[in-house]
């Protein structure tokens, strides 16, 4: 069914320091038609070779870079879009960050928007390398972490333990204050977070827990350990008991 995803529409990037979306057009974009190659050859002789080669024709067209954008979510509510940037060690951003994205007017359509920070990781919010997003029901925000395995629990990451999940509220006082509410297993990574339409239940995904184990003599995690099974396994979790969505 996602096919005919992009058979219609215009596609933009975003320049963040005039806060403006960019139009990835080649008939439209005199500097698309002027990029060449360190040879001299053309960068792109047609629309489908930019939308083919989106990432370079993004940075020919001076849109932002962001570091590792790994969650787009639209809140419920407002409209905002919020994305996680899980790091960039490649200049010092370790931690990563979510930004909130707020479209001019809250128009959708709109080409112009002001963004800012909800949340910076590192040891003063108690958490790292921001992943999957998700909105409950009512409008919170619910994320989970992605420190690599061979980092979790060591050095710079020390602080946090293992991967885990954490909630945010959006607007008030408390707005960006990160509250972790699980912890992943040994060597794993969480994922997926969804909810259902009523917010009573939560289901999460835990991916490649033990992960670093190299024999079954010396396995670092036995999760989930289901029927005297020691290996470690992925699997689905339902977290039930939340009040739901009150109509």
């Amino acid at each position: 069914k996602n096919l005919p995803l992009f058979e219609a529409g215009k596609l933009y990037a975003g320049d963040f320091q005039n806060g403006k979306w960019v139009l990835l057009d080649y008939e439209s974009q005199q500097a698309l038609k002027d990029a060449k190659t360190p040879e001299g050859a053309p960068l792109f002789t047609s629309q489908a070779d930019v939308l083919f080669n989106s990432k370079t024709a993004a940075t020919t067209l001076k849109a932002t870079p962001l570091d590792r954008p790994e969650d787009l979510e639209v809140h419920p509510v407002t409209g905002d879009i919020y994305a996680a940037l899980t790091n960039n060690s490649s200049h010092g951003n370790f931690h990563g960050q979510i930004i909130r994205i707020r479209e001019t007017n809250g128009d959708p359509e709109s080409t112009t928007f002001e963004w800012d920070f909800l949340a910076v990781g590192g040891p003063q919010s108690g958490f790292s390398s921001p992943d999957n997003l998700a909105f409950d029901p009512y409008g919170n925000l619910w994320m989970v972490t992605d420190i690599t395995t061979s980092a979790v629990g060591k050095g710079i990451y020390a602080f946090q333990g293992n991967n885990a999940m954490f909630f945010f509220n959006t607007e008030g006082p408390d707005a960006g204050k990160a509250v972790q509410f699980a912890s992943g297993p040994v060597e794993c990574e969480l994922t997926g977070p969804a909810w259902t339409p009523d917010g009573t239940t939560l289901f999460l995904s835990i991916q490649h827990p033990g992960e670093q184990s190299e024999s079954l003599a010396e396995l670092h995690s036995h999760w989930p350990n289901l029927r005297g099974d020691p290996v470690p396994r992925p699997g689905v979790v339902a977290i039930t008991g939340f009040p739901g969505w009150q109509r």
